[in-house]
Formats: C-alpha cells, sequence, structure tokens
C-alpha cells in the first residue's frame, strides 16, 4: 500500500520556521513616538534608524498601535498629509508574539491579522523587539 499524501523537502519552509524562535529573528529594541508626533517626525524616525516601523508609545490601547512606513506613504496621498498625526494613521492595536515563540506561530499570526509587524514581548510580557515580514522571510531563506 502506498501513501498518496505529498510529501515535503526535508528542510521545507515550514520546518525552518518551526525551528527557529522568534527572538532569533527580531530586531531588539523599539522606536517609539507620541501620539500627537506630525508625521514627518514619524518619518524622521524611520529614516534616521532605518526601520520600517515605529510604535505609537503612550496610546491607551492594550496593544500599542504600529505605524509602518506603508502607511506613512499611503498618508502622503490623502492631500491631508501635515494635518495628520501619528494618532491618526497607526493601525488599531498591534499584535504581539513571545521571544520565545517560533516564528511558524509569527507567520501564522502575521498572515491572520494582515499586518507586517509584530510587538514581541519577552517572558514577563514586556514589549522588547519587532518582527517584521522581512524578518520572517530571511528565515525561511535559511541564510538567517
Amino acid at each position: 500500500m502506498t501513501d498518496d499524501t505529498p510529501s515535503r523537502p526535508a528542510d521545507s519552509a515550514i520546518d525552518r520556521l518551526a525551528r527557529r524562535r522568534v527572538d532569533e529573528f527580531a530586531s531588539i529594541g523599539i522606536f517609539s513616538c507620541t501620539p500627537d508626533a506630525q508625521l514627518d517626525e514619524v518619518a524622521h524616525v524611520m529614516a534616521s534608524n532605518r526601520v520600517h516601523a515605529v510604535v505609537v508609545a503612550g496610546d491607551i490601547a492594550p496593544e500599542p498601535p504600529v505605524i509602518a512606513d506603508a502607511d506613512l506613504i499611503a498618508a502622503t496621498s490623502s492631500g491631508h498629509f501635515n494635518e495628520l498625526s501619528a494618532r491618526d494613521i497607526a493601525g488599531t492595536e498591534a499584535v504581539s508574539v513571545g521571544g520565545e515563540e517560533t516564528l511558524e506561530r509569527a507567520a501564522q499570526l502575521l498572515a491572520e491579522h494582515g499586518v507586517s509587524h509584530l510587538v514581541v514581548r519577552d517572558g514577563r510580557g514586556i514589549p522588547v523587539g519587532i518582527l517584521s515580514t522581512l524578518d520572517v522571510a530571511r528565515a525561511i531563506s535559511g541564510r538567517g
């Protein structure tokens, strides 16, 4: 009797993600802005630190919202860029993942919530970094 289940390569992308932890690939440290920060300030934080996301600190949400570079770019075409603040373009509450969780779980969260960045929390629940889709791609490539 033969098994008709498709086999995966011995080292598939899913296997690589299942074996690696979030804290091995996340950027440690969080760059932030206030909810009332003007968008040119947000752009400056991103550009000067070469990051693609900024956490909006001081917001009362249980999960602080994140502004991704794509959000900032979309705001430029709104016709109201100079009138908008970080609060206006930040996503809803951010999605978090524990640093000890697998990249497979992180990839699931990214896909389920349609976000490009996760806030990484340490074992005490404190935000310590950011994991992006690019970090996950690096793990999938097997070169990270």
